[in-house]
């Protein structure tokens, strides 16, 4: 159970940069977070138009992030799990509000920062600029992993180790939303979970 001033944001800053947890920087970037924030299951993080955008860091808890399409139809955005951090990616570059929406499926510890004041922060610390490269390649190698096992895995061997990942994922997701994550149609989707219950 995390507990206030035990550094956690820069703990895992130090993971993923390999810098010391104790390097000045990674300290004040810690103390601009707020948390730790408890969540029951099924809490949103954030919703669809809000006008008050958050950076959060994640250190329990399962969920989701969807957005909304123009048809008026939700997508499954991104998955949500410990030790990464999240957010409304328009709202917390460009301001305005929020086009997706998140929710944890399971009992979350968080923190969260308001966007308006990253913003200020990177304006105002030059070393933490200079290692935002490293930050941000870490998570774009996250998710170019995620889009190699989806292109070159069988689409049952993905299902079950979504599955593995993500606990309920079927409680939580509608088959039309992990199809459109997946890249598949809603059928073929369909005959990946009755080969998965056939078997």
């Amino acid at each position: 159970m995390a507990k206030p001033n035990e550094y956690i944001i820069a703990q895992r800053l130090s993971q993923i940069t390999g810098l010391p947890e104790s390097t000045r920087f990674l300290i004040e970037f810690d103390a601009i977070f707020e948390g730790p924030l408890h969540f029951e299951a099924n809490e949103s993080l954030w919703k669809i138009g809000d006008k008050d955008g958050y950076l959060w860091y994640i250190h329990e808890g399962y969920g989701f992030d969807k957005m909304l399409l123009e048809d008026g139809t939700k997508m499954l955005n991104g998955m949500i799990e410990p030790g990464i951090f999240i957010c409304d990616e328009s709202s917390l570059l460009w301001g305005g509000k929020s086009k997706t929406g998140a929710v944890m499926n399971t009992p979350s510890i968080a923190y969260r920062v308001r966007n308006s004041k990253w913003r200020e922060h990177m304006v105002q610390n030059e070393s933490l600029q200079n290692v935002m490269l490293n930050i941000n390649s870490h998570f774009v190698q996250m998710r170019k992993l995620r889009l190699m096992k989806m292109k070159m895995m069988d689409k049952l061997e993905y299902w079950k180790y979504i599955q593995d990942r993500f606990p309920g994922i079927e409680n939580y997701c509608s088959q039309t939303e992990i199809a459109r994550y997946f890249g598949v149609s809603k059928s073929t989707m369909h005959r990946i979970v009755k080969s998965e219950e056939d078997q």
